[in-house]
This record gives C-alpha cells, sequence and structure tokens, in this order.
C-alpha cells in the first residue's frame, strides 16, 4: 500500500483518470446510478460547479470510454464501466472519499515530479554555490 493509505490500485486509477474534485463528484454521482441517462444540466444540478466546465469533464469522460452518450434532444451520458474490475475500484473510491476524503484528494492533486523540470534542476547553479 502506498503512502497515502489507498490501495495501489485505487491510487492508479485517482491518478491516470481524475485531475480535479469537480471530476471526482461527477464520476461518483454518474456510477452511483449506472443505468441512469444524465444530461450536463442535470449533472451540474446536483455538482454546482459550472455548466460549461460540467459538459467538459462529461465530454472528456466519455472520450476515455468511462461513459457512454446518447444523441436525444440533448447529449446524454451514462456511467459505462460494468465489468467488475472497474465496479470494484468505484466502490473502493466512494468508500475511501467517505473515510478518507483528504488523501483522496490529495491523490488527485499530488502531480508526479515532470522528468524534464527534475533534469534541468540538476544543472542549476546557486548563487551559495559560486
Amino acid at each position: 500500500m502506498p503512502d497515502s493509505g489507498l490501495s495501489e490500485e485505487l491510487e492508479k486509477f485517482i491518478t491516470g483518470e481524475i485531475h480535479s474534485l469537480e471530476e471526482l463528484e461527477i464520476l461518483l454521482l454518474l456510477s452511483l446510478e449506472p443505468r441512469k441517462w444524465w444530461t450536463a444540466n442535470m449533472v451540474y444540478d446536483v455538482v454546482k460547479s459550472s455548466p460549461a466546465s460540467v459538459e467538459e469533464r462529461l465530454k472528456r469522460f466519455a472520450r476515455r470510454g468511462m461513459l457512454k452518450t446518447e444523441n436525444a434532444a440533448e447529449i446524454r451520458y451514462q456511467f459505462s464501466l460494468q465489468d467488475e474490475k472497474p465496479q470494484r475500484i468505484m466502490s473502493d473510491l466512494r468508500q475511501a472519499y467517505k473515510t478518507h476524503p483528504v488523501k483522496v484528494v490529495q491523490a488527485i492533486y499530488a502531480q508526479p515530479p515532470d522528468p524534464m523540470s527534475e533534469f534541468a534542476k540538476a544543472f542549476r547553479i546557486r548563487k551559495d554555490e559560486m
């Protein structure tokens, strides 16, 4: 188990798929009712961030195969990770967010170091080294 206290699988899912608290809230909302179709406005009514942002997040999840889309009068979205493993990850995520919300948020915003930045740091000359 990594330092975060979350399982390695869950931490990998969070860092790979969720880039903001808003995305976490949207994904948890849609996964709670996997058979329900949601419009961006319906999601916004629950999440209360910004309509444009909610719509962009939904489109991003759809492009990644996490949501199905249906073109009716308005585009609708449905949670689509129906396999056992993703369902278990979502259940683990929901439980971790209930019991350890700070750890989940830290995992979302903990960015791995950029390799190029780390390489450039090695060549920096500090005043005290001159």
